[in-house]
């Protein structure tokens, strides 16, 4: 037996989501940020890029900590590439 359900939640705090996710084994979270990827990259005008550089501006510095800490891990190649858009 399948059952299927949706839950809609309005009212979620930012800290609650943190601590949904923290309690995710790390393919979770992985595939936590695909999922985001998936739902952003079709926003219309400068969707994701827009809202990637609000959340740095408008978060605190652990905003930065944590995505800095996320970006180390990626490859060397990609690294390079991020730095030359960060360039221009």
């Amino acid at each position: 037996m399948t059952v299927s359900r949706t839950i809609e939640l309005t009212d979620i705090t930012p800290t609650e989501l943190a601590t949904i996710f923290t309690d995710m084994d790390s393919e979770k979270q992985a595939w936590f940020f695909a999922c985001i990827w998936r739902i952003a990259k079709d926003w219309p005008g400068a969707g994701w890029c827009q809202q990637s550089c609000d959340i740095i501006r408008s978060g605190p510095v652990d905003t930065i900590s944590a995505i800095e800490t996320l970006a180390s891990h990626l490859p060397a190649e990609t690294l390079e590439r991020l730095a030359k858009v960060a360039a221009a």
